[in-house]
């Protein structure tokens, strides 16, 4: 049976979009412009966030920034409050980083959005986030802005090389890299 050209196209393009079970995806240069090489941004059509990507040049994105938890959103609770992301945010929000003033850190939920295959992994054996959307991602624990209640020293991460999120490696004076997001999470209708 021979599939008319449209169909096999549209077919084509679906496959691409839906690569890994994962959605299409929107990348943006530092002023906010569409690109599809140099990205700075991306947005991630399910859920409707735009995120960070890290950069590998020294500067304020560097995937090798650390911060200790805290600062603009964090609850102050607990011990171990610092303000060591006010950097990041003030300067991605004042540069109108990928034409946007509304950086933040994300939730725990939010950040979690990013797993693929965390079920999956439970011997390192699988990738826990897509490399060629998110480049420059450390195998190491993110912050969110998430306290964990039962513990207030501690606070929320997701584990980029585990898939694991949880508060062990939370606590909150370990500097951990911390990845910017912004818009609201897509409710289903």
């Amino acid at each position: 049976m021979k599939l008319p050209i449209a169909i096999v196209t549209i077919l084509t393009n679906a496959l691409v979009l839906n690569c890994h079970g994962m959605t299409a995806y929107s990348f943006l240069d530092a002023a906010g412009k569409v690109t599809h090489n140099n990205a700075s941004c991306v947005t991630v059509a399910a859920t409707g966030l735009t995120w960070e990507l890290k950069t590998d040049d020294g500067g304020i994105h560097d995937k090798d920034n650390r911060y200790r938890w805290g600062g603009v959103g964090a609850e102050q609770t607990g011990k171990g409050f610092y303000d060591d992301w006010n950097s990041l945010l003030i300067a991605s929000n004042k540069e109108k980083w990928c034409g946007f003033n509304d950086w933040r850190v994300p939730t725990i939920d939010e950040l979690t959005t990013l797993l693929i295959n965390a079920d999956n992994n439970l011997r390192d054996k699988t990738p826990v986030i897509d490399s060629a959307i998110f480049p420059l991602t450390l195998d190491a624990p993110y912050w969110s802005v998430s306290t964990y209640v039962h513990y207030p020293e501690h606070a929320h991460t997701v584990d980029f090389k585990t898939g694991a999120s949880h508060y062990y490696n939370g606590f909150r004076g370990n500097p951990l890299p911390v990845r910017l997001v912004r818009g609201a999470i897509k409710t289903p209708r």
